[in-house]
């Protein structure tokens, strides 16, 4: 079987999206793994609901009481 410089060319064109498709993916799903572990899970001190939060620089708030979360970490 014979190709035409055309059909070369589209095969090649094709080939090459896909592998950056299938790479693109692979990053993606990478990234969003490595984001989920980057939560940290905090109790909260008043009504000792646990909760997942991603705030390096401010106390969060606990979503059940609303209180500030006081210093301790659970999980980092």
């Amino acid at each position: 079987m014979k190709l035409s410089l055309v059909h070369f060319f589209i095969l090649y064109v094709t080939v090459f999206l896909a592998v950056l498709l299938i790479a693109w993916l692979f990053f993606l799903r990478t990234r969003r793994r490595s984001q989920l572990d980057a939560r940290r899970i905090f109790i909260c001190g008043s009504c000792q609901n646990a909760f997942a939060e991603c705030v390096p620089y401010q106390r969060p708030r606990c979503p059940q009481c609303g209180a500030i979360y006081e210093d301790k970490a659970v999980k980092e």
